[in-house]
């Protein structure tokens, strides 16, 4: 975990420049990632820690997961850097680099990898995300297997509603083509209430039938709420 040590030790000499130290806790009835369960439908917990100034943010978070059914829970940690850049009054682009890793699981160097991100937002309510990883590593239902080349592009909204609620739609699709042979689109509908640090969430998960196809039980539709405390 040295890429962890090096990255905390970056944050806290930012934070000692007089950037924001920010963090949350929290717990997901399911783990759900670009519509796939990471934790074979089971509750999850979370945790994020980060720093971030006018223009640069970054910070660890972590969730639990099973990397395969049949697994125990084992924890996962994303490691972030983030650049934001206004593009006039209404616009912002956002560009990040993010590092997956699972301390502690046997097949950890099978699992870790890396994506960059670039993000066109409007007015913070509209945005468009491209995503590209060089070493991604997927499994279907038919023991299909690789690691290469992985893309995502996700077009999402967000409105906020009186009373601290809030509506988020999203649609995504994700190329898999060079680990299982394919790719396959996944959408969400969600409502948000903020209640003082608290942020409760209700989402509405689907896939298309090729995830179901690929990935069974873990893709499709489903309900999944959860509670997250920011500090």
């Amino acid at each position: 975990m040295r890429w962890a040590a090096a990255l905390l030790a970056m944050l806290a000499t930012v934070a000692g420049y007089g950037a924001d130290v920010q963090g949350s806790l929290g717990v997901s009835s399911d783990n759900v990632f670009r519509g796939v369960s990471l934790s074979d439908g089971q509750p999850s917990l979370l945790a994020d820690l980060y720093v971030s100034d006018t223009q640069w943010f970054g910070g660890i978070a972590a969730d639990t997961v099973r990397l395969e059914p049949s697994d125990s829970t084992e924890a996962q940690a994303i490691g972030y850097l983030g650049y934001q850049h206004p593009l006039g009054q209404s616009w912002n682009s956002t560009w990040s680099v993010r590092h997956y890793d699972y301390p502690g699981a046997p097949d950890r160097s099978r699992y870790d990898y890396d994506e960059l991100s670039g993000t066109l937002s409007w007015q913070d309510q509209l945005f468009v995300q491209l995503i590209g990883s060089p070493d991604t590593y997927a499994v279907d239902d038919y023991h299909r297997y690789g690691r290469g080349d992985a893309f995502a592009a996700e077009l999402s909204g967000h409105e906020p509603l009186p009373y601290g609620l809030a509506t988020q739609l999203g649609i995504g699709y994700y190329d898999l083509s060079e680990e299982v042979g394919a790719g396959y689109l996944y959408w969400s509908a969600a409502l948000t209430k903020q209640w003082d640090a608290w942020t409760f969430t209700v989402s509405y998960i689907g896939t298309d039938s090729t995830a179901r196809r690929l990935f069974d039980s873990l893709a499709g539709e489903r309900l999944v709420a959860s509670a997250v405390w920011s500090f």
